[in-house]
Parts: structure tokens; C-alpha cells; sequence
């Protein structure tokens, strides 16, 4: 299995710029070594929105662009395949944990009962209506919280929220369980009409998935969090993260994030040491380079805000030139050691 870690995210019409935007700020956190990305593409595309994905795929150097509409077809009247976007997450968790030690399943920017992400680990797993609304940021009476340039591109009469997450997963335990594969069987006999195969299949071994390490959740994730042993990742943290004109995320999750990208290579690395008797110097530059990214993390969030009260993100593009470097610092250290 190789050492990198996938990243994917599924984008559509009304939301994958936003996910495509997150997954820009990872980029700027992960080692292209470590981490390789993926992106779905869901739904005919304007041609406005696929330009912009294809430039942020590019930016984030991306590993492929799969076209859902080839693993989940819509119904034969043209009618929307309510599984569609469920397939697409368990088609890429099965076959990325195949050659990725980790993958990361980044959700776009919606949240609602019966989309997508939400669905698949939420909505066949008798979790209460009332507990996963209470998730959400908004609902329809407090429309006039959610910042213009996300509401002109919410449908009409949904009631959601733009609340980006995570989706953690360890290849190894996913693999051993073979869920994803029985999943996927099941919603293929079921035509891929309903969300009664994906109960049969996960109901008996969804706790067996429950992850090695433990993530810290927020508060109004913790409500479930039983019910989701595949723990979610909020990064918006606050119930209305958007009444005070801030937005995105909360920068200890990015750090946490940072962290579960670069532990096993750190850890591979310090084994090599104690193996092979590398110069300490040298892994003093790479651990002093990961606590420069950390540290480096607020002044990225800082960035990102800028960047989101400027609202110029539709149109425009988060610039490769803010992005932190750090190699004109570790190239000096070098001069000075070697």
C-alpha cells in the first residue's frame, strides 16, 4: 500500500467551488510527497463552474477528474438517482483505500437530510431528524444569515447548511471490514433506487470502522457522535459562524489536520534515523519546517478571511503566490549546517 494519502471531494453546480476552494487551502498544508487529490464532478456543469474547477484542480495539482455520471447514472425518465452521490463516495473509498494508507473525504459546503455525505452516514442510520438539523447553521427563517454570494447559489427552498467536513478514514480497517464492497453490491441490485441497501449493508459492522485515533468534535457534532464512529471534522466550530463576518474554519482543526497528514511520514523518518543513522541535523530542518507550517497557520486563517470578505471568490482564484514558503529559510539552515 503506498504511503500517500488521498484527498477527494465531490463537486456540483451549486457548491463545488467551495469545496474546491477548501481543498486549495489543504493543498497549502500537505506535502505533495504525503498526499495525492482527487475530484468528482457530479451533474452537467456550466461552463463558468467547470472552468473554475479545473483551475483549482490544477492549483492543487490534482491526480484525476472522475465524471460521476459514469459510476451513477441518473433513472432512464431522467429522474435524479437518489444514490448517486452515495456510490460515489463508497466507489472512491473502496478503491482509494486499495493504494492510500489514509483518505480524506472532503465534504462540499451543504448539509442537509438526504445529500449526498449527509445521507450516506447520517439518513439510513435511524439518526433523529431533530439531531442532525440541529447541525445546521441556519434554516429558512434565518435565511438572512447566510452571506449573499452562497445563498444566490443555494436551490431554491432547501433548507441547508454551507458547513464543510472531513471524513477520516483508515485504510486498513476499512479494507479488512469489506463494507465498501457489500455496499456497493447491494445498491446494485437495489438499481441503485433507494437507501434501504445501504442500511443492510453497514448496519451490522458499522462500528467495526471505528477509527484507531479519536478527532475532537464540536458541539453541535457531539449530539450524534455515537451514532458516527467515522468521526466528522466541523471546521465552522460555532452554531451562526457566520454572525460575526469571520468565517470558514477554526484554525485548531486545521492544525489537528496538519498533524494527521505529517505524522506517519515524521514517524517514518525518525525510524530511518534510528535505523540507518541519518545526520540529526537534517531531521532537525524537516521537524523545524513542520513547526514553521503550524505555526504559520493563524496567518493562513487571516488570509482566508481577507480572501472571503473581499467576496471576490467566484470569479476569482486564491493566488499560488500567497501560498507560505518556507524553502528560502531551510535552504539557509542547510548553508549553515552542512
Amino acid at each position: 500500500m503506498s504511503a500517500k494519502h488521498a484527498i477527494l471531494t465531490c463537486c456540483d453546480e451549486a457548491s463545488g467551488w467551495n469545496a474546491a476552494f477548501l481543498m486549495s487551502q489543504l493543498r497549502q498544508r500537505t506535502d505533495t510527497r504525503s498526499c495525492v487529490y482527487y475530484v468528482f464532478t457530479d451533474r452537467a456543469l456550466s461552463a463558468s463552474t467547470s472552468a473554475m474547477i479545473k483551475r483549482y484542480a490544477t492549483l492543487i495539482r490534482c491526480e484525476d477528474v472522475f465524471d460521476l455520471d459514469e459510476f451513477a447514472p441518473d433513472g432512464p425518465d431522467g429522474a435524479p438517482n437518489p444514490a448517486r452521490e452515495s456510490f460515489l463516495v463508497l466507489f472512491a473509498l473502496e478503491t482509494l483505500t486499495r493504494i492510500h494508507s489514509k483518505v480524506l473525504f472532503v465534504d462540499k459546503f451543504s448539509f442537509a437530510l438526504g445529500d449526498g455525505f449527509d445521507a450516506l452516514f447520517s439518513y439510513p442510520f435511524t439518526a433523529p431528524a431533530a439531531a442532525v438539523r440541529h447541525i445546521s447553521s441556519w434554516t429558512l427563517a434565518e435565511s438572512d444569515k447566510i452571506p449573499a454570494p452562497f445563498k444566490d447559489r443555494m436551490p431554491a427552498g432547501c433548507e441547508r447548511a454551507l458547513s464543510p467536513a472531513l471524513l477520516l478514514v483508515d485504510a486498513a480497517q476499512f479494507s479488512e471490514t469489506g463494507i465498501g464492497q457489500a455496499a456497493i453490491a447491494d445498491l446494485r441490485s437495489e438499481g441503485g433506487t433507494s437507501f434501504s441497501a445501504l442500511n443492510v449493508a453497514f448496519a451490522d459492522r458499522w462500528q467495526e470502522l471505528a477509527p484507531r485515533w479519536n478527532w475532537p468534535m464540536t458541539e453541535q457534532m457531539a449530539i450524534i457522535g455515537a451514532m458516527r464512529p467515522l468521526q466528522l471534522v466541523n471546521f465552522l466550530g460555532g452554531r451562526k459562524p457566520w454572525s460575526d463576518n469571520i468565517g470558514f474554519f477554526d484554525v485548531k482543526y486545521l492544525t489537528e489536520i496538519t498533524a494527521f497528514l505529517t505524522y506517519e511520514e515524521r514517524e517514518q523518518d525518525l525510524q530511518m534515523i534510528r535505523n540507518n543513522g541519518f545526520q540529526p541535523h537534517r531531521e532537525r530542518r524537516r521537524l523545524r519546517f513542520l513547526e514553521g507550517w503550524s505555526s504559520n497557520l493563524v496567518q493562513s486563517y487571516d488570509q482566508i478571511k481577507d480572501y472571503i470578505d473581499r467576496e471576490d471568490f467566484i470569479d476569482g482564484g486564491f493566488s499560488p503566490a500567497s501560498k507560505l514558503d518556507l524553502t528560502s529559510d531551510l535552504a539557509a539552515e542547510d548553508d549553515q549546517t552542512s
